[in-house]
């Protein structure tokens, strides 16, 4: 119950965190659930919905990693948080290891301030030039998730388009008017396996990393999904938002099947996305091996850091490394499977005492 309620208040402050943010998340739940069936679960550290998305009435509450947790006392495990945290410093740091797309402008006040000397984007008319030039730039709030207020410019065909509309200068410029703190990267575009499933969306794979207290801190892979846009998540491939998420094979980088966040109260799974009929279910992940171990050396890279959530675009030629998350969202993982049912996994949480250790 909430770690014998967080025990006994000694932490007030934490529990009252906690409980807002569980309320706050069913409160964004798009099917009904019972009153019942939410007490129930905030006092067991989950949002409502997780007795649906979990299926609770059938599996253990205990092989689940709850939200409480996740959001009160994951954030606590690496002690420099701020290395994935903030977007500049984590491509400072891991440029010289992944390959990370670059940041080219910062934009504050309207205005466009060059990170990079080539290609330089001072202004309104560098910014259209570079968008040309490249095919499609990001433009993305600094400190913000979940794509909130992404953009994606692009030039296709001789015309300008945001997320997928067409635009004249005139909204670009708008845009760019109302714009602060936002940043202006490459972007980076699908794989021809991940095109064809959704083309619509960069697909990404969120990968969790951890390092072993027991095992000289090395890092291992806890689990990794395969995320896949759709018409309800464009322009970005977001679960909570309609994308799609499939678990990837961790020995062979083939994918299983995908599900999506419950919208209609109901869980389904698909072998193949259903906007574009194309197969999911046992597609392989181009460069699985090469991305594993690259992500593995990252991770054991820098010793404040045991506990990282990557986002990876994959290409038949290569990856690109978007973000790495500090306490990676659990739902579009433990859909596919219960985390603490990994005895590797829980004795990590059970050492970063993120959960309780089991009396032995």
């Amino acid at each position: 119950m909430l770690e014998t309620l967080e025990r006994a208040s000694a932490r007030p402050w934490q529990l009252v965190r906690g409980f807002i943010k569980l309320w706050r998340h069913d409160r964004g739940a798009t099917f009904p659930i019972p009153l019942r069936t939410r007490l129930s679960m905030w006092v067991r550290g989950f949002p409502g919905e997780c007795h649906l998305i979990y299926g609770l009435d059938r599996n253990r509450a205990s092989d689940y990693l709850p939200e409480y947790h996740r959001v009160i006392r994951t954030p606590r495990i690496n002690r420099r948080p701020e290395a994935l945290h903030d977007k500049l410093l984590f491509e400072a740091l891991f440029k010289g290891l992944l390959p990370v797309p670059r940041t080219l402008a910062w934009i504050s006040g309207g205005r466009p301030a060059p990170l990079v000397q080539e290609p330089r984007v001072d202004s309104l008319e560098a910014l259209l030039e570079v968008s040309r030039r490249y095919g499609r730039l990001v433009f993305k709030p600094y400190g913000e998730s979940c794509g909130i207020g992404l953009y994606v410019l692009s030039w296709e065909g001789g015309h300008f388009a945001l997320n997928g509309a067409t635009v004249n200068v005139e909204e670009i410029a708008h845009l760019l008017q109302r714009a602060n703190n936002y940043m202006v990267t490459e972007f980076a575009p699908n794989g021809e396996y991940a095109a064809r499933i959704y083309p619509y969306t960069t697909n990404t794979l969120r990968i969790l990393t951890m390092r072993d207290p027991y095992q000289e801190r090395r890092a291992f892979i806890a689990i990794a999904v395969h995320r896949f846009g759709s018409q309800r998540s464009r322009p970005t491939d977001n679960f909570q938002r309609g994308g799609y998420s499939a678990e990837v094979d961790l020995i062979t980088g083939r994918l299983k099947k995908a599900t999506t966040y419950p919208h209609s109260g109901r869980l389904e799974w698909f072998s193949r996305h259903p906007e574009t009929g194309a197969e999911i279910e046992g597609v392989q992940v181009p460069n699985w091996e090469r991305l594993v171990q690259s992500l593995l050396a990252a991770t054991e890279a820098y010793d404040f850091l045991d506990y990282v959530g990557w986002d990876v675009a994959v290409r038949e030629d290569g990856f690109s490394v978007l973000e790495g998350n500090n306490h990676s969202g659990m739902v579009l993982l433990q859909v596919h499977r219960p985390l603490l049912a990994d005895e590797r996994v829980r004795a990590f949480y059970e050492y970063h005492r993120v959960i309780r250790r089991r009396r032995r």
